[in-house]
């Protein structure tokens, strides 16, 4: 949801179909009290019925998976939560919330984080724990950068700065490593470490086998029960592979020191 700052956007899942949004702007701090002030949840009866999220500054609608919203409210992959109960991924609630008049949009995440708090039941700690992470490295001794990464020239305006996810594809403009290693820790599971040395902005295409996890906003959370898988492209090479070949670049295990949420307490809501 890898995820920071205002997301704004619109997901349908039907089966699996998502449009992302996100928009960053200058934030004031926001007050950690910041509550919806009308909030409805009743549940849903249909399995088989799509799913959608919205943000927006007029208030939050959602049939989504409560994982998704629990990951939202974290701000954490699943790599560094634990103790959620089975059921986030499968219970869906139609939610709908209003904030109070006047609130800046930077402070949804503190609103659904409370919502969670509240109707939820939601108790958290952290933790620093002793976990297996990936390095990203050079792959060559000599350093030279794969064919399909490329030193980009600075730029303020699309396509510099902009990406795109499909199953089995990653491609960048303008992008800089934190961004993709970003995308690595979701589709490994793992933290990834960058220590390439690489600084500047790339352009990047990384083509590889679909293994069932997808970078962005769903992140580690994969498709929704059922969901047929997408066509894979028998001749893609594993992802370990593809860096290699493709960008120059390898995943080295090790164990490092990592921040995990413990979820003490997650029930079902309270309903209308």
């Amino acid at each position: 949801m890898r995820r920071h700052g205002l997301a704004v956007f619109v997901i349908a899942l039907a089966p699996v179909i998502a449009v992302a949004q996100q928009f960053q702007t200058a934030q004031a701090p926001v007050d950690p009290n910041t509550r919806f002030e009308v909030v409805a949840i009743k549940p849903i009866e249909n399995a088989n019925s799509s799913m959608t999220i919205m943000m927006t500054p007029s208030g939050l609608e959602s049939s989504v998976p409560v994982g998704v919203l629990l990951r939202q409210a974290l701000q954490k992959p699943d790599y560094q939560m634990t103790g959620a109960p089975a059921w986030i991924n499968t219970e869906r609630y139609s939610i709908r919330a209003k904030p109070p008049a006047g609130t800046p949009p930077a402070a949804m995440t503190v609103m659904i984080r409370n919502l969670l708090n509240d109707r939820f039941q939601l108790a958290t700690r952290l933790e620093t724990r002793e976990q297996p992470i990936f390095r990203l490295v050079m792959a060559r001794s000599d350093g030279r950068l794969g064919p399909d990464l490329k030193p980009s020239p600075e730029c303020q305006s699309p396509p510099c700065g902009s990406g795109r996810n499909a199953p089995g594809l990653l491609v960048g403009s303008g992008r800089r490593m934190a961004q993709l290693v970003s995308a690595l820790s979701d589709l490994t599971g793992r933290p990834v470490i960058d220590k390439t040395g690489l600084t500047g902005l790339y352009d990047f295409t990384l083509k590889f086998t679909f293994e069932g996890r997808m970078p962005g906003l769903m992140g580690p959370l994969g498709a929704p029960a059922g969901t047929p898988a997408p066509a894979a492209d028998p001749d893609a090479p594993s992802l370990s592979t593809a860096l290699q070949e493709q960008l120059g670049l390898k995943l080295e295990s090790a164990r490092g020191p990592v921040e995990v949420v413990v979820i003490e307490k997650f029930e079902k809501p309270t309903l209308d």
